[in-house]
This record gives C-alpha cells, structure tokens and sequence, in this order.
C-alpha cells in the first residue's frame, strides 16, 4: 500500500513540473518600426527605399521621411535593414540594425544634392564626440577643423564639442596615438548622441603585409570603387583637369576594422591627389584581416583611378544605296519585259531578187517573251513551214544584185502553179522514155 501511495504521489509531482504547452516563443515575435529618414539639416527625405535582409519586401519613406512597418525579431538572429537611394536599389547608402533600440529612431541621409548645397551656403553645425582606446577614454586630445584654424581639446572623460562644416576635415591628434580623420557626415548620423571615436596607439602590434585572410571592403571591391566615384568625384575631376591615371594610397586596416596612416605612394597630380587621400581618410571600416583566426593589423594599398567620361559614339550616316541602271530597269515593268524578252529576226524568202526585197523594210521582226516557251515553239514551228513551202531564190552578192538593178534586169517570178507544171514536164518525158521502150 505505501508503496502504491509513493507512486501516485511521484505522478503528482511530474504533472506539476511538466512545462506549459502552447507558450509562444519570444524570438517569432513581431515587432513594430517607425524609422523617420532626415538629412543632417533636419530635412524629412522621402523616397527613401527600406530592405530588410533575407527578405524580398520594401518599404518607402513618406513625405515626413517615415518608414513605418513590421517584422519579426529572433533572439538568436540579428535582422539588418539597408537603406537605398530610388535611383540606385544596387548600392545600399546606410545600414541599422533591427533591435529593440531601433523600434522608434531617426536616421541622416544625406543626397548629392543636399551635400552640395550644404558645402555652398558654408553651414556649420555643432558636433560632439568621445575619444576611446580599449574602453578607456582618451584625455588632452586636440580636435581641430583643417583649413579654419578651430581647434579644441578632449576633456578627462574624452568629451569633446566643436563647431564643423560640410567643406573641412576634422582631426584628432593624440599623444602616442594614430591622427584620425573624420567628416561631419559622421557625427551627424545621430546627432542626440556623441560620436563614440576608437582611437589606436603608436606602434602597439605589428602591421602585417600579406595575411592568411586579407582586409575586405564591407560589400566587396566593387562598392569600394563605387564608393570613391562618389566621394572623390573622380570622373568629374579627370574631365576638369584632363587628366586621367590612377592615384596609389597605402593605409593601414586596424584590428578593429578602422583606417590608419593613410599615405600616397604614387601621385598623379596635385588636386587628383588631395581629392583621393581625403576620400579614403573618411571611408568607412573594413573587415580585418585575420591571421590564425585572429585579427591583426594589415597594410593595404588601393587605386583610386580617374578617367574622363566616355564621349557618345557619333551617329554615322546610312550609306546612300548605289542607283544602277540595271536595278532601273528591273523596277520599271515596260523596260523588265523589254529586258527578259528574246528578238528573233525572221528573214522571209522573197521571189525575186531585187534590192527592195533585201532592205529592212521588207524584214520581220518577232518579239517573244523568254519565259513564254510556247511562242518560242510556234515561231520555230512558223519558220520551219516557210522555209518548206517557199522556194529559196538564188543567192547572188552585192555587186551583181547592184548592176541587174542599174539595167533593170529582173528575175522571173515563178508561180506555184508554174512551178507545178514545170515538175510535171520534166517528170512526163520519162514517163513517154519509159512506154516508148
């Protein structure tokens, strides 16, 4: 009996521990976005294509620049949304990724056009940063903006503010560390919070030259060079200055992916130059290389090619087709029958030989179509009947005919009943011969 008791009691307990069935996971969850799109003025962008990766579906910002939508989070798996210019849904401009951080945010895009017209009006904005190394903050670091003479220096926790434009470079110099160069595109990504900086030290680890796995562009070599056709404005400059080549930067790719020392190894000219170094000072993060599985710190060198715009092919003229006088003729139907008919002279027995009887006048002529073969026949067929019924005069030439026809001699014109008759008296004397014997 106790032993029954133990086990209804142990039955129990499982019942009780079992988990519940049919609770929803968190991480199939979906989750609510209201992403708004400005640009660094405050300006809502609109048009502004969203793609989330791994999935097909776009969104499209509205006139106040918000992109309003749905999906669905996984715990285990981080979703990215890329973010494209309508005229090109190939090259992405901005990524973010899709956390809880992101349900209600703001993001700056910036357009060609608003760049330009940022760099002409000559607008400055504040903007405010941290300078970090290994998580510790960088103190007594000068901020400066190339070109204007501003300058500033970080505070004890690496806080920094300072008044920048659209036309300059901001550098941070600090002791013993690498001088960093950034736009104030950067700062302005989300400008309600400071930039958080990553500064390197001086000669911390070795550079390495060729690794087991090289340093990657985000997106590959193609973006890479896409990337550079936009910032250094290469195929602009080449037309402007009529040049063209390629200019070789070498930088060094930091652990963390960011870019150091960048230095000119080949020039090409003075403003191609300046152009090219400034847009790989600005470029964003590579992918480290890595050696033994671990990041290390790699030397890299890339081109930055200029050349002019390709000129339009000229339209060449259609060539004037060549007029012949034999395709006028096929086109004309008189001239095409005249040209594919076959002209048969047929020169008629006369009965006296007289000069009259030789001239054109007394000649005849057949036209008959070369595709007719019927005609051709009867006129064969014609001429063979003449010739059989006809007596054929004596054949005399030119001198003779000429002198007859000056004394008027003329030749007998025998009938076909004379000519009847003279048979039948050369046969009868036979025939008399014959009874006479």
């Amino acid at each position: 009996m106790k032993h029954l008791i133990y086990i209804f009691a142990g039955l129990i307990c499982c019942l009780v521990t079992l988990p519940q069935v049919g609770a929803s996971p968190l991480e199939n969850k979906k989750q609510r976005f209201r992403i708004t799109v400005l640009n660094t003025g405050g300006e809502p962008q609109q048009g502004i294509i969203l793609k989330v990766a791994g999935y097909s579906s776009e969104y499209i910002s509205d006139e106040q620049g918000l992109i309003d939508f749905e999906q669905s989070i996984d715990n285990n798996y981080v979703r990215t949304a890329n973010f494209y210019f309508p005229t090109d849904k190939n090259r992405t401009v901005k990524s973010l990724r899709l956390d809880e951080a992101a349900q209600d945010t703001i993001i700056r895009i910036d357009r060609p056009e608003d760049l330009a017209r940022f760099k002409q009006s000559g607008k400055t904005l504040l903007v405010n940063g941290v300078l970090k190394e290994g998580g510790k903050p960088v103190p007594h670091a000068e901020i400066s903006i190339q070109g204007t003479g501003k300058r500033t220096f970080s505070n004890a926790q690496g806080e920094f503010s300072i008044e920048a434009d659209y036309s300059h470079l901001i550098m941070i110099r600090a002791e013993r560390m690498e001088n960093k160069y950034l736009d104030i595109e950067s700062f302005l990504q989300n400008p309600n919070q400071p930039l958080e900086i990553r500064m390197t030290k001086k000669g911390a680890d070795r550079v390495y030259h060729v690794v087991e796995k090289m340093p990657e562009y985000p997106g590959g070599m193609k973006t890479f060079f896409n990337y550079i056709r936009r910032k250094a404005h290469t195929t602009e400059l080449a037309e402007e200055t009529q040049k063209e080549g390629a200019v070789m930067i070498q930088f060094i790719v930091e652990k963390d992916g960011s870019i150091t020392s960048p230095s000119i190894v080949r020039g090409l000219d003075a403003r191609l130059d300046t152009a090219a170094l400034d847009a790989i000072i600005v470029m964003p993060d590579w992918i480290p290389a890595q050696e033994h599985g671990v990041n290390v710190r790699c030397k890299y060198s890339v081109p930055v090619p200029f050349k002019k715009p390709k000129p339009a092919p000229p339209v060449a003229p259609k060539p004037t087709p060549d007029i012949k006088k034999d395709s006028i003729a096929v086109s004309s139907a008189p001239t095409d029958s005249l040209a594919q008919d076959t002209i048969l002279q047929v020169i008629p027995m006369p009965s006296a030989d007289s000069l009259t009887t030789d001239t054109l006048a007394t000649d005849t002529t057949v036209v008959a179509s070369a595709d007719s073969i019927a005609i051709q026949k009867e006129t064969a067929a014609s001429l063979s009947t003449s010739e059989a019924t006809e007596v054929k005069p004596k054949k005399r030439n030119f001198i003779v005919r000429f002198f007859r026809w000056l004394f008027g001699i003329k030749d007998k014109e025998n009938t076909p009943a004379e000519s009847k008759e003279e048979k039948t008296s050369e046969v009868v004397p036979e025939e008399g011969i014959q009874k006479e014997e």
